[in-house]
């Protein structure tokens, strides 16, 4: 009996070692291929009030006359979807694909702004990066949707990427060469221009947050307007 517990125990002892090292074996891989879906981009926008350029916040109170630029820079190649609502309208400023790494988006250009003309309590702007076309805003490209059908896609898009700021451990990457600028309209809100620094010596690109997904980047800003 002695003997047969002795060699139960060594044969447990074994199948435990040996289960050790296929888990660390199989780690790196497995992280390797979770990382292989989290997605980086540098988003930022711009606002310009009385004569002032500051970097917007997540949430701001914003006047009539006011006006805001967007920007961003994704770290691989991938589509730039930008939605614009009211609390009423939703609108599809620009999809794009970023296929020059080097590129920066910044809409509505580098020397204009989108105005802020104070018909809407509300502006908020939307920012997906993603690998792939979403294929939910495929029809936006032709017709818009409603503000409770934008609201469902942005919160399950919300859920999806688990959108994380960038720790100190992630590796930043630079925003060198071309500048890509895409013009875009949409109701409530007119290109104005206020200022004419170009893209490439723009200084606020340096100063871009990095963001990450899981498998899209989603971010966005949401304008109180107060008269």
């Amino acid at each position: 009996m002695k003997t047969d517990a002795c060699w139960t125990i060594i044969s447990l002892s074994l199948t435990i070692f040996i289960i050790s090292i296929v888990i660390e074996f199989s780690y790196p891989t497995l992280l390797y291929a979770a990382n292989t879906s989290r997605i980086r981009a540098k988003i930022g926008v711009q606002i310009s009030s009385q004569d002032r350029i500051i970097r917007a916040k997540s949430k701001e109170i914003l006047k009539p006359g006011d006006a805001v630029r967007l920007y961003v820079h994704s770290e691989t190649s991938c589509y730039v979807y930008i939605i614009h609502t009211d609390g009423k309208n939703v609108s599809l400023l620009n999809i794009t694909e970023q296929k020059i790494q080097s590129s920066t988006l910044i809409m509505p250009s580098a020397q204009a702004f989108y105005e802020i003309d104070g018909q809407s309590s509300m502006e908020k702007f939307t920012i997906i990066c993603s690998p792939e076309k979403i294929q939910e805003l495929s029809g936006m490209e032709k017709k818009n949707i409603t503000n409770s059908e934008w609201t469902f896609l942005e919160t399950s898009f919300q859920k999806k990427s688990a959108i994380l700021n960038a720790d100190d451990e992630d590796e930043p990457f630079a925003i060198n060469g071309n500048v890509a600028s895409i013009a875009g309209n949409v109701r409530g809100i007119t290109n104005s221009i206020k200022n004419s620094s170009g893209a490439n010596d723009d200084p606020f690109l340096k100063e871009l947050q990095i963001f990450s997904g899981n498998g899209l980047v989603i971010k966005t800003y949401q304008f109180q307007i107060k008269k």
